[in-house]
């Protein structure tokens, strides 16, 4: 897509992390905004950011697992963009991460309803306009253990797996046309996620990282189709 061009980007998981380095990374080129997020007190800051930085932003409370909040967000995302979602970057996501027979049936649940249903829902909500524009992006925070596994990660590099495989199913259903559909496959992030785990985040990326892969997504040139994109630390 243009550099010059304003687009309408819609993000998900937006309060903080991933999801908020996206939105100020972006911001810089003035780009429109709708934003979503489970907590609104972070979600309010964020959106404040931006409007300082001159863009048009909006943003509404709503969980990714459930459908109904989904559809309600959506119809005011149609409002707002008078129907027209440029990107789509859905980042909402959760991990709980043990051996397998010590992870619980809620953490299963979530994981899995949010990492997954929350894309899928959101998905089948932007994609006819997209058709019908003949024109998008859409990009999916996945993992690195959504292209490989790891101990202790079941359950978490099960819904990265289902993700990754919407994707490149999706990718196929997308020949011949204009809309696009990507994941970002980061190793180890340094968030807030991780604040309450006893981990070495000296050797992680930085939320940066990822946002400026994004940009690169999003600003790639008409003749190229961004599969994945795979970052690991540069210190491992």
């Amino acid at each position: 897509m243009s550099k010059n061009e304003a687009l309408n980007i819609v993000i998900t998981g937006a309060s903080s992390g991933i999801g908020e380095a996206i939105a100020l990374e972006m911001a810089k080129d003035k780009h429109h905004f709708f934003l979503t997020a489970r907590n609104q007190e972070r979600l309010s800051k964020v959106a404040e950011n931006l409007d300082k930085m001159g863009c048009q932003v909006h943003y509404a409370v709503g969980d990714v697992r459930d459908a109904k909040e989904v559809e309600k967000i959506h119809s005011y995302v149609e409002k707002a963009f008078e129907g027209k979602v440029d990107v789509l970057v859905a980042n909402a996501g959760v991990g709980y991460f043990g051996n397998l027979e010590d992870l619980t049936v809620e953490q299963y649940d979530l994981q899995f309803n949010t990492n997954v249903k929350g894309v899928f829902l959101w998905l089948r909500k932007v994609l006819p306009n997209m058709k019908k524009r003949n024109k998008g992006q859409i990009i999916v925070l996945s993992s690195n253990l959504g292209l490989k596994t790891d101990s202790r990660a079941s359950l978490y590099a099960g819904t990265k797996h289902a993700v990754q495989a919407m994707v490149w199913c999706l990718r196929d259903e997308l020949k011949g046309t204009h809309v696009k559909a990507a994941t970002i496959n980061p190793g180890s992030v340094d968030t807030p996620w991780f604040n309450s785990k006893d981990v070495d985040r000296t050797k992680m990326l930085f939320a940066e990282d990822i946002a400026k892969t994004t940009r690169l997504i999003i600003e790639q040139s008409e003749t190229s189709n961004i599969d994945h994109i795979l970052l690991l630390p540069g210190k491992r």
